[in-house]
Formats: C-alpha cells, structure tokens, sequence
C-alpha cells in the first residue's frame, strides 16, 4: 500500500476546457526538504518542487496558505526493512492497527500547500497557477515525527483554538529549519500562523476546489 492518503470524496470541478474532472484526477507535485542523502541536486535544507525546483533555500522563510492536511497513522517499518507499511486513517483503525502490528505505530500527514511567487522569480513553470494578483506553487507535504509535530500539531493547535477561522484564511510562514540531536542533524519544515489574511481570490478559489 503507498503511504500516499487517498484524498477526499471525489468532487466535479468546473472548467472552462469543458473537461470532466473531479479531484481524483488532480495531480499534485511532492514538495521535498532536501537531506544530505538526498538524491536531488540542491543545497541541503532547501524546499524543492518535484525534485527540480527550488522554492527555498536552507531556513528561508516563505508565504504558504494552508489548503488541506489529512492525518493518518501507519507502521513505522525500519528503512532497511523490505515490508510495506499498513496505514489507518481513523483512530479506531489505528488501535486496531496497533494491537495487530509488531511494528510502533506513527502518526503521520499529507499537508497540501500553495507557497505564493516571490518577488523578482522568474520560475514560472514551478509557480504555474496564477490566482488574484499572484502566481502559486501548488504542492504536497508528506510529514512524520519532528516534521509532523512542526506542521500538522502547529495546524491542529490552531483549528482548535480559533474554530470560526478556516485554516485558508490565514497566511502561514514557512520555513526549513536545523535540528541536531548529539553527532546527527538534519532539516525539517516548519508552519507558524501570520495575522495576514489569505487574498480574497485565493480564500474564494480553495472554496471552489477539494483537493
């Protein structure tokens, strides 16, 4: 089974290709923080789309609007391991998941973003979706353990705290950050919440749009 999330209830989009389209068709590009074992061919600790572009250098920060964030849970199989990991997207499934498992059991989310086009980018192929007054990057965040708890928790804390405020409504910060822990360091991605409000054309795009 791919760890990738099977997203929500299909959904037909309008378009004025005429095209039947509903959100399964809808592909949405990986978004990597590159490690030094990476195999792409850009500066540790960048933000990189589809493995060729660079939206961040290393502990940039950068404006990203939050379009969705679908937890689940899956066995945390060793790297070296051959097994594929089973994955639960309901806490019932995932105690179920637990008392069948010999593996821990790892929270987990897929965080789907658009990081808006900084000023003086001239790469438009990786921000091709002009909506309002700016062009986006659309892209998927797969995130796990340090990463998940700096993104999905910082989403989570947010929504419960501020529940008449949708989560697209407000401008995040993005931002690649290092952490060391004794002679091992590395990169994760990182969300804090701005008082910048989402631009009206965006808010009013996503509510047309499930991805």
């Amino acid at each position: 089974m791919s760890e990738e999330l099977v997203t929500q209830n299909n959904k037909i989009i309008s378009n004025q290709s005429g095209l039947m389209i509903d959100s399964s068709d809808i592909e949405i590009p990986r978004v990597n923080v590159v490690q030094k074992i990476s195999d792409i061919e850009a500066p540790t600790g960048s933000l990189v789309l589809d493995k060729k572009h660079i939206l961040l250098k290393p502990e940039q920060s950068g404006e990203a609007i939050v379009v969705s964030a679908q937890k689940a849970w899956k066995e945390d199989i060793p790297f070296d391991d051959d097994g594929i990991p089973r994955i639960a997207t309901t806490p019932e499934d995932s105690k179920k998941l637990a008392m069948e498992s010999d593996y821990p059991i790892l929270e987990f989310a897929d965080i789907i973003l658009l990081f808006k086009q900084p000023e003086g980018s001239t790469d438009d192929e990786a921000y091709a979706f002009p909506i309002g007054d700016n062009n986006y990057a659309l892209a998927k965040l797969y995130v796990a353990k340090d990463a998940y708890r700096q993104t999905f928790k910082r989403l989570a804390t947010f929504a419960a705290f501020n529940r008449s405020t949708p989560l697209q409504k407000r401008i995040w910060n993005f931002q690649t950050q290092l952490m060391e822990k004794g002679k091992y360091s590395w990169y994760v991605p990182s969300l804090s919440v701005t008082n910048a409000e989402s631009p009206e054309a965006v808010v009013e795009f996503l509510s047309s749009f499930s991805a």
